[in-house]
């Protein structure tokens, strides 16, 4: 007469493991990042940036680019669209001092805060022939990454060499080849979406090597950085461990880059750039 209480028993066990494997799924299944639309350009744009003081960048098909308030009233615009060829990319994360990169060129153009050229940079004449990315230093130096020589390099706007780090074919087997650099937070990232993100002290020198691969891009946020990738946003904390992670909302489509500016995020989607308001913290 025991036995069918040990088998009530025994059902009721296997649906409590279950149903804690299944809110156990539940809780750990990731989140989409909630937004709310803002507004959106009408202009067909190949790329742009925001930066730290809310100011809009948008680039056109012709490269010419145009910059915005934090209004979104036009303030100044740069025409010199034949002068150097083609545009790689531009840095604002110094919103005096604008870096327009010509990487095919090996030319970096200065200009000042009215988007009028403050100096012109040939980084082959400073000795730096192959270079693979380049960022803005806290101190208004520039950083540069060689990949011929695969050293990080800091020059300041005349070319001169301040300090670089070590050989990193030394020490990796398989040295990294960066695409990108942010200096943010008292730390240099350099980031190789093959390989993984590199973390540099302000000398050069290498603190860590961590294998987060996959990002299309990287952004200094908060307290950590913000990257892009594989269908989703993800927070790494300064100290390279803790992060948070949100899936891109399914409205998103034909994502060619992403931004964030403190409650706000621009989105280029296709030729058209929209903005939202992020509803939640992203730390």
């Amino acid at each position: 007469m025991k036995r069918p209480t040990c088998i009530l028993l025994i059902t009721a066990c296997l649906a409590v493991q279950v149903a804690a494997a299944q809110t156990t799924t539940a809780a750990g299944a990731k989140r989409s990042l909630q937004v709310q639309p803002e507004r959106s350009w009408p202009d067909t744009l190949t790329d742009f940036e925001v930066d730290n003081l809310g100011n809009l960048y948008l680039i056109s098909q012709q490269q010419q680019i145009k910059k915005l308030d934090n209004r979104y009233d036009s303030i100044a615009t740069f025409n010199e669209v034949r002068s150097f060829g083609s545009l790689h990319s531009v840095d604002v994360s110094n919103p005096l001092r604008i870096i327009l990169w010509y990487k095919d060129q090996g030319t970096l153009l200065l200009l000042d805060r009215f988007m009028n050229r403050r100096s012109t940079l040939d980084l082959r004449q400073a000795g730096i022939l192959q270079c693979n990315a380049i960022g803005q230093s806290f101190d208004n130096n520039i950083w540069v990454y060689d990949d011929l020589m695969a050293r990080v390099i800091k020059i300041d706007e005349a070319g001169s060499i301040i300090q670089e780090s070590p050989d990193l074919r030394i020490l990796y087997e398989q040295p990294p080849h960066p695409h990108k650099l942010e200096d943010f937070n008292r730390q240099l990232y350099a980031y190789d979406s093959l390989s993984g993100l590199l973390l540099f002290d302000y000398f050069g020198a290498v603190q860590k090597r961590l294998p987060y691969k996959g990002w299309q891009q990287i952004q200094g946020h908060g307290r950590g950085i913000l990257a892009v990738g594989n269908g989703q946003i993800s927070f790494l904390h300064s100290n390279g461990i803790d992060s948070n992670e949100w899936l891109l909302p399914t409205a998103w489509t034909n994502i060619r880059k992403i931004r964030f500016f403190q409650q706000k995020v621009y989105v280029l989607m296709g030729q058209r750039l929209f903005s939202y308001r992020l509803l939640e913290s992203l730390e």
